[in-house]
């Protein structure tokens, strides 16, 4: 992904951040709304169900009451008849019966059954179907009931055929109670009906059969108003020990609200009648649906209208920052100028703000990067950064620097074949050369004195490996060079084969102090202390020894273990002026896997004559630097074999083997 990619995406992403917020912010609040209404309907729905329970109960209550008041209106009617109070004197037990009979169908369906009986409790007269031999107990304790009385009035429920019905009992006076006349009507699927009609709530007559060992309770439902399948799911999901609270019972088509009511008390038997009032909840989960769903709308039209305006005020917002990103792109890559009209932002708020401090810091960077270009120009790249990044005073600090001092020789030559035009232009084209193989290992180039290069590895940037980035660039340096020669060759032509430049190149590492010297108005940042002098002093002795390089013991045991990789030839053990100290010096070859086996083993013989040249063997030495030379004459070995002529009667007892140059 390219740098304008991956900014346009994180910009872009700030759209969706703001949505994300959006959504964090408004899901919560719109869900607890959700919860809280759905709660209060909720709730409001269970009050609704349970107030329509409790005024279904009541209703029920009451019409079994005013049942009750007009059994006591018809039996207290047939006891003030003349003719059955005749035909009960007389004991006419037709006429007691069709009397009875009359009165029934005169009640329109408030009475059903109606029994008279002596004082005693036999029967006298039975309109039901079929009739009673005798009375139950639970009869018998009724009218038991109604004589304890003051009045001689009694009610209760009573199964007559496996059916409850609603009884009273009150006593016939002639003028003393010679009789008791039971009325009632059956608590059966009519009177269920005319109770759901009155309430709209369905109703249910059940049995209880409670075990005496504890067992659950049988229930069986006697009438009810429900279906064959709901009351099969009544029986099933009523709970026998709740009589107060509202039960929750799914039934066919939705949930049901159920109330209980005991109608008796739970015989010796077991047996407990109670009335089951229910109302559905469908038509308020109807409702409470439907206000979900507008409430969900509602949320859904929230939401949009929402989004649709943070997507607005994030375009708003995220366009002018992208114009801003891409002006920013664009400082990146080097650009400093004007904004491009696509990249203009206005008006007077933060963002048009921040655009001026983006045009403002793009014309300090310009600035400055002018100065950096300027100062690049004069000083390494580098030095110019350490320059513009660091407080500038003057002072320094102390470091462990490998310096190297290249020098290019055989101007002098060259500049009798070209014009000093051409001559400047070569000498830049080597300077240039030197100075591209040096920076490529990591060095900075801290000044050029006439033809000479002084580089730094490890200031004002260090590495762990700067000395071997420092070998590793003087003979990048030596290849430079040979390339140069090759382009003068061609530049000059044949006419002098004989004229190229050379390069002589001194190492050393050390102890140096590297920072800004100078005076306030006017300061360079360089390295001083006598590491340099010795450097300098060391690319000086190429001349003395004739080769391209000279280097410190003290930069080849910076080398460590890798020093290994390269092929040397040590030159001497020499004390330079201005040094007490004597110092071994070396050449540096070249890379060993890169030399020939001849090589490797002129310079191993080489050593040998070093051996013997410090043990005063001279004979032995001198034999071997003949045979050196016949092979391969260098300067090196006519060096030694007249420094040896000469030594070998001059030489003191206590000579060190240390040459003194005594001249720089």
């Amino acid at each position: 992904m390219t740098t304008k990619a991956r900014s346009q995406f994180k910009f872009s992403s700030i759209r969706t951040r703001l949505i994300v917020f959006l959504l964090l912010m408004l899901l919560p609040v719109l869900s607890a709304i959700y919860w809280f209404v759905d709660r209060e309907n909720t709730r409001y729905t269970d009050e609704t169900i349970n107030s329509y329970l409790d005024i279904g109960a009541d209703v029920f209550d009451f019409s079994r009451e005013e049942h009750k008041n007009t059994l006591l209106t018809i039996s207290n009617a047939l006891t003030r008849d003349w003719g059955f109070r005749n035909a009960f004197g007389a004991s006419d037990a037709q006429t007691i019966t069709d009397a009875a009979q009359t009165l029934l169908v005169r009640s329109f369906g408030a009475a059903d059954v109606m029994i008279i009986t002596d004082m005693s409790g036999r029967i006298i007269v039975d309109t039901s179907e079929p009739g009673l031999e005798a009375l139950p107990p639970a009869w018998v304790d009724m009218i038991n009931s109604a004589a304890s009385t003051g009045d001689g009035v009694a009610d209760d429920i009573l199964t007559l055929n496996d059916i409850p019905y609603q009884m009273t009992v009150i006593p016939l006076f002639l003028p003393t109670p010679v009789a008791w006349i039971i009325a009632g009507f059956p608590l059966d699927d009519d009177f269920a009906n005319s109770i759901k009609s009155s309430t709209a709530s369905e109703v249910s007559i059940v049995k209880y059969l409670h075990q005496a060992d504890g067992a659950p309770v049988q229930k069986q439902v006697i009438a009810s108003t429900l279906s064959a399948a709901d009351a099969a799911n009544l029986a099933h999901g009523l709970d026998a020990g709740i009589y107060s609270e509202t039960q929750r019972i799914t039934m066919t088509d939705a949930d049901y609200g159920t109330l209980v009511r005991s109608l008796t008390g739970r015989t010796e038997q077991g047996e407990e009648i109670v009335a089951v009032i229910q109302r559905s909840y469908e038509e308020n989960q109807a409702n409470l649906a439907a206000l979900r769903d507008r409430l969900f709308d509602f949320s859904l039209a929230v939401v949009v209208l929402s989004l649709l305006a943070v997507i607005v005020l994030a375009r708003g917002f995220t366009r002018p920052v992208l114009r801003l990103a891409s002006r920013v792109q664009r400082i990146e890559g080097g650009d400093y100028s004007s904004a491009l009209p696509q990249e203009q932002v206005w008006g007077r708020d933060e963002v048009a703000g921040l655009a001026d401090s983006i045009d403002n810091m793009a014309s300090g960077l310009a600035e400055k990067e002018k100065v950096r270009d300027l100062l690049g120009k004069v000083v390494s790249r580098e030095i110019a950064d350490e320059l513009l990044n660091s407080r500038i005073e003057l002072g320094g600090e102390e470091k462990v620097v490998s310096v190297l001092f290249a020098d290019i020789r055989g101007f002098t030559a060259l500049s009798e074949q070209q014009s000093p035009s051409q001559t400047l232009a070569m000498l830049n084209t080597c300077l240039e050369s030197i100075c591209s193989a040096i920076e490529a290992h990591g060095g900075v180039v801290d000044k050029f004195t006439g033809d000479a290069v002084m580089a730094l590895f490890g200031a004002p940037i260090g590495h762990q490996d700067d000395a071997m980035r420092a070998a590793r660039a003087l003979l990048a340096v030596q290849d430079a060079m040979a390339g140069v020669n090759q382009q003068l060759r061609s530049d000059v032509g044949n006419e002098q084969p004989g004229l190229q430049l050379r390069l002589g190149a001194g190492l050393h590492t050390g102890l140096v102090v590297a920072g800004n010297m100078g005076s306030r108005n006017r300061m360079n940042y360089t390295v001083i202390g006598d590491a340099v002098n010795l450097a300098s002093r060391l690319e000086g002795l190429t001349r003395h020894y004739n080769v391209h390089n000279v280097i410190s013991e003290a930069s080849r045991r910076a080398l460590g273990e890798q020093a290994q990789t390269f092929a040397w030839r040590e030159l001497d053990l020499v004390r330079v002026k201005g040094k007490q100290e004597p110092v071994r010096i070396y050449e540096l070859v070249g890379r060993r896997d890169q030399l020939d086996a001849q090589t490797l083993a002129e310079l191993t013989r080489f050593e040998e004559v070093l051996t013997l040249y410090r043990s005063r063997q001279w004979d032995a030495a001198l034999g071997i630097l003949r045979a050196l030379s016949e092979a391969n004459p260098l300067t090196l070995y006519e060096l030694y074999s007249a420094r040896i002529s000469e030594l070998r009667d001059t030489v003191s007892a206590d000579w060190d083997g240390v040459y003194v140059f005594s001249s720089k």
